[in-house]
């Protein structure tokens, strides 16, 4: 027998069990049509589907109710390493409701199963009341591995935060916390604003974009034209190069700037109001005046690559006012400031230790970085799976440059946006079952924002007619 992986997208699926309420164990290997796992850098946890072919009605033999344990254990054949596993025969994914029951063929059913992390479901059962003294990342810390709250045996990547915050926890769920901190936290280093939660296959994630961008990049992905024969075009064929091929593509619709406007990414003004001193602030973010102040995925942070903004600083009128300088959309918040720290709360000596609650540190950049993870360069591709790479990934992928006549002057190989470092924002998992042999298929959605080259800024304004509005008032 054949040992190690043969071709790319082969995975041995080593455990696959349920556990009814009943204490039934039924090794679901055998009934198994299709399995589906989500990760999203902007969902808090896994999800997934599975859809099973049922001959002996476990779906009222079992019982199925929802309630169910379901065991999970996936491999990429030559994988050694225990991080490029799928393993939650441990960590239990639990089930949280079944669809899509009907007859197949005589005596045989089909049904599907859906379930999600442990931890979510665990969540949902339990509330906290009650003050909170310590960092963000500590707080964090608390919430996801105390046993009075979510209490997860999981990997926990976590990016140390700045200064000690009193949070008086107001009856809500411990991951409702955990995301209030990530929206309102600052790194250790530098300060960053970018914090992100989320759940990969390996575990749970609390880091800013930083962290993320300053990663190696954990794959290089190629593309061919389909139906050409990548070895007449100089790439060797081994495994490697075939799992590191891009199957399908599609770019995806960005750029929208009336969006970018309206949500902040460009610009935006806070005002703040010091409920202490009852006094107001103004302070305004401008997206390409703070670029080289942020850390972006081309640049990332230690390598300090040159890097430019996605939006062109040209003029757009007569004043030489850019895209940044107009701030059109208004945050008002309120903060009670004593000198940098909280005035609201104090220890038994009088002092003031505590962080304050300072929208300026964090709201404005981190509104508009969020937003370029949503409407900056994006592109959706389709690869042959592997349990190694995960959502927040960085990967390299150079799209060609497609055009049916040559533009004098340009003789560029790859598209000139979509090229370089790409950040993975979601995969969709896709283990099928009924195709020989069974095939591991990737869904990816990869975004970039920032760019390898500077954006001319040689164009004309705003085209605008001379002449004045002519306004015809309605008479009866």
């Amino acid at each position: 027998m054949a040992k190690g992986i043969q071709t790319a997208g082969e995975f041995i699926i080593e455990e696959l069990r349920l556990v009814t309420t009943s204490g039934l164990e039924v090794d679901l290997i055998t009934s198994v049509v299709g399995l589906t796992l989500f990760e999203d850098i902007f969902s808090m946890t896994i999800s997934g589907t599975i859809a099973i072919a049922d001959s002996v009605n476990l779906a009222s033999y079992g019982p199925l109710l929802g309630q169910e344990y379901l065991h999970l254990k996936i491999s990429t054949p030559t994988f050694k390493d225990e991080s490029a596993v799928i393993d939650f025969s441990k960590n239990a994914f639990l089930v949280h409701s079944i669809s899509n029951r009907e007859k197949i063929t005589g005596g045989v059913q089909g049904f599907v199963l859906s379930f999600v992390s442990q931890e979510l479901v665990r969540n949902q059962r339990l509330k906290v009341t009650q003050s909170l003294t310590d960092t963000w990342s500590n707080i964090v810390k608390k919430m996801l591995t105390g046993p009075a709250y979510i209490d997860t045996k999981k990997k926990i990547d976590l990016e140390p935060t700045a200064g000690v915050k009193k949070f008086v926890a107001p009856n809500i769920r411990p991951l409702d916390i955990i995301v209030l901190g990530m929206k309102q936290a600052v790194s250790e280093f530098k300060g960053e604003p970018t914090y992100l939660f989320y759940e990969t296959l390996k575990g749970f994630n609390f880091r800013t974009l930083a962290s993320l961008y300053n990663n190696a990049p954990q794959l290089d992905y190629i593309t061919v034209v389909p139906g050409s024969n990548p070895v007449a075009l100089g790439i060797k064929y081994n495994i490697l190069n075939e799992m590191r091929t891009v199957l399908n593509y599609e770019i995806v619709s960005n750029n929208d700037s009336i969006a970018n406007y309206r949500a902040g990414m460009f610009g935006s003004k806070l005002i703040t109001h010091d409920i202490i001193s009852k006094s107001y602030e103004t302070k305004v973010y401008n997206y390409h005046d703070n670029f080289k102040k942020e850390s972006h995925i081309v640049g990332g942070v230690t390598a300090e690559t040159p890097e430019f903004p996605l939006a062109s600083a040209l003029a757009l009128n007569d004043k030489g006012l850019r895209v940044s300088d107009f701030f059109a959309r208004t945050f008002m918040m309120p903060t009670s400031l004593s000198g940098d720290v909280d005035s609201q709360h104090t220890t038994k000596n009088n002092t003031n230790p505590y962080m304050a609650y300072d929208p300026h540190k964090w709201l404005q950049r981190r509104n508009s970085q969020m937003i370029q993870l949503e409407n900056a360069l994006q592109v959706n591709i389709m690869t042959h799976g592997n349990t190694l790479i995960n959502a927040g990934d960085k990967v390299i992928l150079n799209l060609p440059y497609t055009a049916t006549k040559q533009v004098t002057g340009v003789n560029e190989k790859f598209d000139k946006f979509y090229k370089g470092p790409f950040l993975i924002k979601r995969i969709r998992h896709d283990f099928i079952m009924n195709s020989s042999p069974k095939r591991h298929r990737m869904y990816m959605s990869l975004v970039k924002d920032s760019l390898e080259e500077e954006l001319e800024i040689s164009g004309p304004i705003e085209p605008s007619s001379d002449k004045t509005a002519e306004i015809i008032e309605y008479t009866y």
